[in-house]
């Protein structure tokens, strides 16, 4: 069975107990800190911002930079398939002029 572990997080100065999967813990304090840092460039611009609005406006910026790094990974995967497919079809091309010659 999978063991959970309690993480001590401070998001905008308010300490949350957060539970996790053991070893998870890095990834569950770092991502943290990007919270904490997306809140910080918030309320630098307006510091009578709400705090529900503080955290909805960090959790779109948040989910906006998750949704252009699928694209791009998308943008990646799919220019190397094309890449192989095409060097493929080239092969495919000169073994049927082989046997066109035969």
């Amino acid at each position: 069975m999978s063991e959970t572990v309690t993480v001590k997080i401070e998001i905008n100065g308010v300490v949350y107990p957060v539970s996790c999967m053991v070893g998870e813990e890095n990834r569950l304090i770092d991502s943290s800190k990007e919270v904490n840092k997306v809140i910080a460039s918030l309320s630098n611009v307006s510091e009578t911002i709400s705090e529900t609005r503080l955290l909805a406006m960090t959790s779109l910026i948040l989910a906006d930079k998750l949704m252009v790094q699928e694209n791009t990974s998308y943008n990646n995967n799919l220019d190397e398939l094309i890449n192989w497919l095409e060097k493929a079809t080239e092969r495919m091309n000169k073994v049927a002029k082989l046997l066109e010659n035969k």
